[in-house]
């Protein structure tokens, strides 16, 4: 297995702050007074004063905003159209560390700070809806869940989300009904950086190094290649299946057979 790695997006003078990729469609949001949005052809300046955003695509017409701050803001999220007007808009907790959308809702996982300290980031993981309704708290609604002390490495599938917290380590598998699959990971794979599911295998990406897993076969992880720089996965049936994202550089790395 080889990486195929291609550039998505360039910039020379302002900073990228987070990128995503879905289907055909690219956007990354730039840092300035008043935050830059490229999508595709599109430029959208936002009247949003945001600390360390994320952005993710809903689909081809709205896409997603999320602010990290651990102030008591009243609203961190907005769904925003192709012409940058606000759908909907929301408070989805503080200390976020990772968001994955899908058809199911929108994914909240939370830093310790969050999961440690008051209000709905206490659940650790959170589903809302696109309005911001609250649909799943991992820690009030699901039976018995695995404890969770940070969801940083958290993907989406097509039902629900791959998460994989630090300290036990359980490779979790959650739908919206609450329903549950885990896997113990090996130590080889503890403290990764990024994750992608594809089938029953996972891809970790751990100390510039790419490792395959076939939890679902129950062997071992293996390293497939050398992989350097800072990554997020893509969920299943992507083009790519991680998103590499610099100060000014965004690319779409591949995984490939030789």
């Amino acid at each position: 297995m080889e990486l195929r790695v291609e550039t998505l997006y360039e910039t020379k003078n302002l900073r990228i702050i987070d990128a995503d990729v879905l289907g055909d469609d690219r956007i990354v949001i730039l840092d300035e007074n008043c935050p830059i949005v490229h999508w595709n052809e599109r430029k959208l300046r936002l009247q949003l004063h945001l600390s360390s955003p994320f952005i993710r695509l809903l689909d081809s017409k709205t896409f997603l905003v999320v602010d990290v701050t651990m102030e008591g803001t009243a609203i961190n999220a907005w769904v925003i159209d192709e012409r940058g007007s606000i759908l909907h808009s929301f408070h989805a907790g503080n200390a976020i560390g990772a968001v994955a959308v899908n058809d199911t809702g929108i994914w909240i996982g939370y830093a310790d700070e969050g999961v440690f300290g008051e209000g709905i980031s206490s659940e650790a993981l959170v589903c809302f809806s696109r309005t911001g309704e609250v649909l799943q708290r991992y820690q009030s609604d699901v039976v018995r869940p695995p404890t969770i002390v940070d969801c940083e490495l958290l993907q989406a599938d097509r039902t629900g989300v791959w998460l994989c917290p630090s300290i036990w380590y359980d490779l979790i598998q959650i739908d919206l009904n609450g329903r549950l699959n885990t896997y113990k990971t090996p130590k080889l794979l503890h403290d990764s950086s990024a994750l992608t599911i594809q089938g029953q295998v996972g891809y970790f990406v751990k100390n510039g190094w790419l490792y395959k897993w076939p939890f679902g076969a129950r062997k071992r992880p293996d390293v497939v290649t050398e992989f350097l720089g800072t990554a997020r996965g893509l969920g299943e049936g992507e083009p790519f299946h991680f998103i590499q994202i610099g100060d000014y550089e965004v690319s779409g790395v591949q995984i490939v057979d030789r």
